[in-house]
């Protein structure tokens, strides 16, 4: 393919309420030349839109009609006097208009909401009307900035547009999270992307993408949260959206760190003053203030008939004396009663006037003072409030509507310094702000608007934007991230590489602030890493926040026969029952695997501890765009898009294979080899567009295995064989929490920026995650059922890894010759489209391997009921038993939609109530049928003190739902249930083993045991137990349970062989 050029290439970032774009690629990359709304109106055509809001509006025009002159001869006669009439007649006629609105919200639909795409037919209009608005020519390469909401089915809903519509030479998809990455020219970092009724949080691993854990659109943490938050505290104010709209994004709101007090939380001793001073009109300035003497405190009082009374300083002290008392008797004798009285009112007032105008001018002196503090120390503080408004609305207090910005066509007025606050409802005289799309009446609606302009006062409400949980939220979202991480040596370099975009964080002091809030969350103190160490010999190395607290030795003598890497306290410890300090034969091996692992991490030492950072940092904003300081660095996905669209289109001139080309899409739609993938969103196991599906699966259909297993089918009865060579099947049971780093990681394009990681030792293979390891560690069980593995549907690539990994070798004796050592892998994974859309569709699923010596016997199902892949059993003919992979419903109280309509029907609490009940009647079914039922796998309950740790979860619904499952399933048949047993508590009564362990806290802290394997009441329980062990967890934050269970053939054999002798001792 040629290359193309850069004047050519089109890049799209869509939004929720934003999308920028931009054609052609500059020398110094700057931001989007467009930007619009992400909205469409309806046209008046159904199924059309516009981009504009286009009003019709019917306007009545008088017209004249002029009365023909006279001839010759002629006289026109009107009314009764017979005179002349040469008036002229008037007609009305209406005409219809149409006019563009662009001010107007008016019935625009958004067709993204918290990052998901909801109207397809809408954003296909944006995107249309973009195009054709940059008009690019035809040899076009596109770009698309995706979220990291959309799904697998939304990038090729994506790719197959833009081919089939706009015919573009190459296409791709790039996840926002990783462009930013290359914006920040960052290989390894933790994105943080706040925007407008959503978060994002994304860890990204030398340009991978860790799906684990990722944070994907978690509400109730954006931009409009906060201005809900300040409508709520100021909607009492008359303060409405659209002014606290405007309020956050004016420099006076402002997120303060947490702990940080605000204005006149800490007001400071006032001095000692006279009470009576304190009371009087004008003993606040003097005394309060610390500025008047005792003479002019007490001056200001004076003694009259009813008590204390305030009065202001006067010059004329012999008028002040006499008006303490009064003599009433020679004022009533004069007759002149009603002039004094007036005189004192006169008087009186004037005395108000002064002290108004003294108020006043101390109020002036102090503005400045006041308006010389910082935002944050500011009791109140002033925004400028725009509103569209129409001009006969700004008649008030008898002035005329400015024009051309003032008023009579003079220059604007003055600005004073320090501008007097005014109270929110006080609308005074507002400035109008003339603007090009300003109505005149000589348009056809006769109406005249403006965008007017007027001061408003805040307090310290503009300080709690962020209040109510959302930095707390996102804290707790950035810390399961960055432990979702599988190297547990780069989560340090996670912590210290914090990027944080959106122009949700825009907000003064947000970046701030979240920082703070990580810090006092997650901090801890390097020095806390070297504790103890005080206490070691002298000859010993200390660590500095390594996060293992075993210190390293240096070369030293010594008469020791370990070698040098060796940790000395492992070797005392091991050799301490040995005084010629030799090991005991069984336990050389360990040490020498110790010593080759230990070896190894002295030479590549990590800086920060695996659960919880010592230092938090922010990434610096790169410094090589100039272009981009001014505008922020809260857009930086887009400068990352134009990056990888350089890379991809023209320095790789396609070989890396970052783009799908239209050769491609015409021969296999979207779905391509896996050896070519685009970036990280890239999807290279998308399913063709619907006109090549049919060709395609031809094709392919005899090589590719079954993405769904068959849906239930009529249950039929086990066919026990008389003799078997196993006597019984183990089964083991685990929630891996995702499958992910036990697959292959693809590399990405690192052509453009040069990462840290290339000058870094790779990892050793001993430690890279296996399931094969974990087959062979167990024994190589006849059933393991996963839960929880996170593929999407329709990724078919990451389906068909682990089908050759669990077959693949590992270092050591690992055969691979018998039936008894090779699996079949079956999967069930979630196709709800309103209830399982997180991560892209990587939520749930279950996988179950079984072991092919019994899977020739044997059948896999899923269950029509479930479509959020939580259910697969496993019918086992020969051995008369059914398998059930069980990952159940974890109660909350979010919402669960109809999957068919969408529509909220209740939330999962009561989902779980009916998963429940409809795995008990599937259980029911296959009783009936002669089968025994083993149910395995992850319950989400626990169901007595024993099996939690440090208590059981005590919520109404929790209690609720605890109940529900034991009269479900614990209970006998005689009382509804369905008498299974416990198989962990029948082997070991009341010893407390867990099968929940969280790796965000020390080992052995906040524990559960919701993990059970459920067998039925007829069948036999050989063994059963629990390997809890960080070993056994690896990646997950549970570990795997198993049982033996004695098999229905053997099990009648031995009843066969009872009765015979019980017959033969009887007679």
């Amino acid at each position: 393919m040629p290359p193309f050029k850069d004047e050519h290439i089109l890049v799209i970032a869509p939004g929720s309420q934003t999308t920028l774009a931009q054609l052609g690629l500059p020398e110094s990359f700057t931001p989007a030349q467009l930007r619009v709304s992400t909205r469409m109106f309806p046209a008046e055509k159904k199924g059309e839109w516009e981009p504009i809001k286009i009003r019709e509006r019917k306007v009545t025009k008088h017209k004249k009609d002029v009365a023909p002159e006279p001839t010759d001869g002629d006289t026109a006669m009107g009314g009764t006097d017979g005179q002349i009439n040469n008036e002229d007649t008037a007609t009305e006629e209406e005409g219809t208009y149409f006019e563009e609105d662009p001010t107007t919200e008016e019935g625009a639909v958004y067709p993204i909401r918290e990052g998901r795409v909801v109207d397809w037919s809408c954003l296909f209009a944006l995107m249309t009307h973009i195009y054709n608005t940059l008009s690019p020519p035809f040899h076009t390469p596109i770009l698309i900035i995706t979220q990291p909401a959309w799904t697998a089915q939304d990038h090729e809903i994506f790719t197959q547009f833009f081919f089939e519509k706009f015919k573009t030479p190459a296409f791709c998809l790039m996840d926002s999270a990783l462009a930013v990455c290359y914006a920040y020219g960052a290989s390894t970092a933790t994105v943080i992307d706040i925007g407008y009724e959503k978060c994002d949080i994304t860890a990204v691993n030398d340009f991978l993408i860790n799906d684990a854990g990722r944070g994907t659109a978690l509400t109730g943490c954006g931009g409009e949260s906060m201005t809900q938050r300040l409508l709520k505290l100021l909607s009492t104010k008359g303060f409405t959206r659209d002014m606290c709209e405007q309020l956050k994004k004016s420099g006076i709101c402002e997120v303060l760190p947490s702990g940080t007090a605000m204005p006149g939380e800490a007001d400071t001793e006032e001095p000692n003053v006279n009470p009576a001073a304190a009371a009087s009109a004008g003993a606040n300035a003097a005394g309060l203030k610390g500025r008047g003497s005792i003479g002019d405190s007490t001056a200001a009082l004076r003694v009259g008939a009813n008590g204390v009374e305030g009065g202001d300083d006067t010059q004329d002290g012999e008028g002040e004396d006499n008006e303490g008392v009064l003599d009433v008797a020679t004022i009533v004798a004069s007759g002149k009663t009603s002039e004094f009285l007036a005189r004192k009112e006169k008087e009186k007032a004037e005395k108000a006037e002064k002290a108004a105008a003294k108020k006043a001018a101390q109020d002036a002196a102090n503005a400045p003072k006041q308006a010389k503090l910082p935002n944050a120390k500011r009791m109140t503080a002033t925004f400028q409030y725009t509103e569209r408004r129409p001009l006969e609305d700004l008649n008030q207090n008898g002035k005329r509507p400015l024009q051309n910005g003032n008023q009579n066509g003079e220059g604007a007025a003055k600005r004073p310094k320090t501008p007097e606050p005014q109270d929110s409802s006080d609308t005074g005289a507002p400035e109008p702000i003339p603007t090009p799309n300003a109505q005149t009446s000589g348009q056809p609606n006769g109406e005249t608007t403006a965008l007017i302009r007027r001061d408003v006062e805040v307090g310290v409400e503009r300080f709690q934007a962020a209040t109510g949980g959302m930095l707390d939220q996102v804290a707790d979202a950035i810390h399961r991230c960055i432990l979702s991480v599988p190297d547990v040596g780069k989560r340090a370099d996670f912590w210290d590489n914090l990027i944080i975009v959106g122009n949700g964080s825009r907000v003064r002091g947000c970046k701030e602030a979240l920082v703070a809030k990580l810090n006092s969350k997650y901090l801890i103190s390097p020095s806390s890493a070297t504790i103890f160490t005080s206490e070691l010999p002298s000859n010993f190395t200390t660590p500095v926040a390594t996060g293992a607290n075993t210190p390293q030795p240096q070369s030293h003598l010594s008469n020791s026969h370990h070698g040098p890497g060796v940790n000395p306290l492992l070797a005392a410890a091991v050799t301490a029952s040995n005084p010629g300090g030799l090991a005991p034969p069984s336990q050389h091996q360990h040490l020498a695997a110790q010593l080759q692992m230990q070896q190894y991490h002295q030479q590549h030492q990590h800086s920060g501890h695996g659960q919880t950072p010592t230092s938090i940092k922010l990434m610096k904003m790169p410094e090589y765009f100039p272009e981009w300081k001014d505008a922020g660095i809260e857009e930086a996905a887009f400068l990352g898009a134009q990056v990888a669209a350089k890379v991809v289109f023209v320095v790789d001139q396609g070989l890396s294979k970052g783009f799908m080309s239209r050769t491609e899409y015409n021969d296999l739609g979207p779905q391509v080899p896996s050896n070519r993938r685009a970036m990280a969103s890239r999807c290279s196991s998308l399913s063709p567009p619907p006109l090549k599906r049919r060709r395609i699966t031809a094709l392919v259909a005899p090589i590719l295995p079954t993405a769904q297993p068959p849906l239930f089918s009529e249950i039929s009865r086990p066919r026990v064989k008389p003799i078997l060579s196993q006597t019984s099947i183990c089964i083991y049971a685990w929630n891996i929490n995702g499958v992910a780093p036990y697959l292959d990681q693809q590399p990405l394009i690192k052509t453009f920026f040069p990462t840290k990681s290339s000058t870094r030792a790779s990892t050793p293979p001993s430690s890279q995650p296996s399931l094969r390891a974990c087959l062979q560690r167990w024994a190589f069980p006849h059933i393991a059922c996963l839960q929880e593995v996170k593929i999407a549907a329709s990724d078919t690539s990451s389906q068909a890894s682990v089908r050759r990994l669990i077959n693949s070798t590992v270092p050591g004796n690992d055969p691979l010759t018998e039936p008894n050592h090779l699996y079949n892998a079956h999967f069930n994974l979630p196709r709800d489209k309103h209830n399982a859309t997180g991560s892209g569709g990587k939520v749930y699923g279950v996988c179950t391997l079984v072991r092919q010596d019994v899977a020739a016997s044997s059948t896999t199902k899923s269950v029509d009921w479930d479509l959020e892949g939580r259910v697969l059993l496993t019918e086992l003919q020969d051995h008369g038993i059914v398998v059930f992979n069980i990952y159940a419903v974890n109660g909350t109280t979010n919402p669960y939609r109809d999957p068919n309509s969408g529509k909220t029907i209740g939330d999962r609490h009561m989902r779980k109530r009916i998963f429940h009940t409809e795995l008990r009647n599937e259980c029911s079914r296959y009783e009936s049928q002669g089968w025994d039922v083993v149910l395995a796998g992850d319950m989400n309950i626990s169901q007595t003190p024993l099996d939690s740790y440090p208590q059981l979860r005590m919520g109404k619904e929790h209690v609720i739902n605890r109940q529900h499952f034991v009269d479900t399933f614990m209970k006998v048949k005689d009382e509804g249930g369905l008498g299974l047993r416990d198989s962990f508590r029948e082997m070991h009564g009341r010893e407390r083993k867990y099968s929940y362990r969280p790796p965000g806290k020390v080992w052995g802290e906040g524990m559960d045991r919701v993990d059970l394997i459920l067998v039925s009441e007829e069948a036999r329980i050989k063994r059963a137990d629990i390997r809890d062990s960080e070993l056994e967890r690896g990646s997950s934050d549970h570990v795997p349970l198993w049982v033996e269970v004695e098999v229905r053939s053997a099990r009648d054999e031995l009843k066969a062989d009872e009765g015979e002798r019980t017959k033969s001792e009887a007679t």
